[in-house]
């Protein structure tokens, strides 16, 4: 079985020197990580060239390096290439003009900068001034960078972008697929201001290594007599990645799909105490840690060996949910021993899934599925601060423990930074449970945290009324005309004390049309808590329901905590 992907590998040299002026005003930086950072940020090489009509350039450049080989690694794993980037070189900017305005001396913080990251197979260029990219593919040098500068006459030109120059700042962006082989070329006006492109191209041609390259390139800039400082990167593309590739996740890849197992089976220590799901993609069981605690084990089916978009969904699944901590979402655990199989492990969470109580209990009592909805809100929060969809939002996906519900399974999460790189074969897409999942993922239109919302208002829909909102036709549709053609039933028809501003708010949340939906799953909440004064009026809330939540809190015979402790956990 042949699955296993490349990792990201690149051949760096860099050079930075004054040259024949006092100061080094230049500067320049790298980082190669390894592990996770190496899928969720990739490779960062970065060039910047302080101005020197500002009095702090070389302050300037420094900050720009280090502050972004910095802040940029510690931005979120799920953030988006550009997203992270753009922040980080925003904030920069904001620093050194912050510096400019505050210093004493009126001194200036203002330099050019250049930043090319590599990402699985992709390149990313961030880049203000006059500093350059080049790329080296087929023969031919191509400047992939723009200068932001502008000529007065044949001996002056003048810088029209720069960080810390102004508040306000316009970064440009390009992105590029990479191949291997490919070289790239980061220079300062030091270097490219005398050496012309041709010869540039000749050199990388001809260099061979890259370290001969760099050198090469800063000996000439030298000899045609550079009056800047001198500063040259050299990278090039010894073997791509994938989005998924990083030290983990290829360990486990090469790990072999454990065999089927019975309770009393044993596997890496632990016990095989019942089994809890087995479908055709995977197996779920309860084991006996070798400390006596309970866990959930997940296992892949063996009749996916040969998938490698099923391999690399599987073995993300624990990576995503390792990143989400929070009370309502089930944690992932570290396995006491060593692997010798792929499998991953989570907590046990004693207890009913949502599937059960809603066969067994509804219509619920409001005021139980109105908290029930609010722990499972911030549970999905949680996905959603880290850029992460949870796709499969259904009753069975949610276990109500002692403290409330618990969001499980990540197999079908989506997650926007490891997304955004292709892999070198088509992913495995899941799109959740037909019946509770958002017409956005049939109809092809774009989907984000509100697919994830109208998933949550149908879980609130069935606990309050038993039924669903667009009856069973809904899941049997699968273009837009189809959709359009349903009709949102009113959760009144099924129970009649779901007043009216309650109806409405999960009408809104269960929009065929994502925009129509809330902005914000904590607007939601609120008008599913309270009444909305827009949309109330008095000749549609009785007497008894000005004061709902209290009325159904002093008629409630049983809680759902009561039939939780009643209800005997799996053994």
């Amino acid at each position: 079985m042949d699955h296993l992907q490349t990792e990201l590998k690149i051949a760096l040299a860099q050079f930075c020197d004054k040259g024949i002026k006092p100061e080094n005003q230049d500067t320049v930086g790298a980082r190669i990580p390894e592990g996770s950072a190496l899928i969720s940020k990739g490779i960062a090489i970065a060039i910047a060239d302080g101005v020197s009509s500002s009095s702090s350039a070389q302050q300037a450049s420094q900050t720009a390096i280090t502050g972004f080989l910095t802040d940029y690694y510690a931005t979120p794993d799920t953030w988006r290439t550009q997203q992270s980037a753009i922040r980080v070189i925003q904030s920069l900017n904001q620093y050194l003009w912050g510096q400019s305005r505050n210093s004493v001396r009126e001194e200036g913080y203002l330099t050019t900068f250049s930043s090319l990251i590599l990402k699985g197979d992709s390149a990313f260029v961030f880049h203000v001034g006059d500093t350059r990219v080049y790329r080296f593919r087929d023969g031919y040098l191509e400047q992939l960078t723009r200068d932001h500068s502008q000529r007065i006459d044949k001996k002056t030109t003048y810088l029209s972008r720069a960080l810390g120059a102004d508040l306000s700042l316009e970064i440009d962006l390009h992105k590029t697929e990479l191949c291997r082989d490919d070289i790239f070329l980061l220079t300062s006006d030091g270097v490219h201001d005398v050496v012309p492109r041709s010869e540039l191209q000749s050199m990388v041609r001809d260099g061979g290594e890259v370290e001969n390259i760099k050198q090469v390139i800063a000996d000439r800039a030298l000899a045609l007599g550079s009056q800047d400082n001198i500063s040259v990167q050299v990278c090039k593309i010894e073997a791509l990645g994938a989005a998924s590739q990083n030290d983990a996740v290829t360990v486990l890849s090469q790990l072999p799909f454990p065999p089927e197992m019975e309770p009393g089976n044993k596997l890496d220590g632990m016990t095989i105490k019942s089994i809890m799901h087995e479908s055709e993609r995977s197996q779920v069981y309860l084991v006996e840690m070798a400390d006596g605690r309970n866990a959930v084990m997940k296992t892949p089916s063996r009749n996916y060996d040969d998938d490698p978009a099923y391999i690399e969904r599987f073995v993300m699944e624990a990576w995503i949910g390792s990143r989400i901590q929070n009370n309502n979402v089930v944690r992932v655990l570290t396995p006491e021993h060593e692997r010798s199989f792929l499998y991953y492990l989570t907590e046990h969470v004693p207890g009913p899934t949502l599937a059960n109580l809603i066969k067994e209990r509804a219509p619920f009592d409001i005021p139980d599925a109105i908290e029930l909805l609010e722990q499972m809100i911030k549970g999905v929060r949680a996905f959603h601060r880290k850029d992460t969809l949870h796709q499969d939002l259904k009753p069975e996906n949610i276990v109500i423990g002692s403290n409330g519900p618990v969001i499980i399974d990540f197999g079908s999460c989506w997650v926007a930074g490891v997304e955004e790189a292709s892999a070198p074969f088509k992913r495995d897409t899941i799109l959740g449970t037909l019946r509770y999942s958002a017409p956005e993922y049939r109809t092809g239109t774009s989907i984000g945290q509100r697919s994830d919302q109208f998933s949550l208002a149908v879980l609130a829909y069935e606990m309050l009324t038993g039924h669903l909102p667009y009856g069973s036709a809904y899941e049997n549709q699968h273009d837009a005309r189809g959709f359009q053609k349903l009709a949102y039933q009113p959760a009144r028809k099924h129970n009649p004390l779901v007043p009216p501003w309650m109806d409405y708010a999960l009408e809104k949340a269960l929009s065929m049309h994502p925009e129509s939906r809330y902005p914000a799953l904590s607007e939601w909440l609120r008008d599913m808590q309270r009444p909305n004064p827009n949309w109330t009026r008095k000749e549609d809330i009785p007497l008894l329901e000005r004061n709902p939540l209290r009325v159904w809190q002093a008629l409630a015979a049983t809680g759902w905590i009561a039939a939780i402790a009643a209800w005997v956990p799996w053994s």
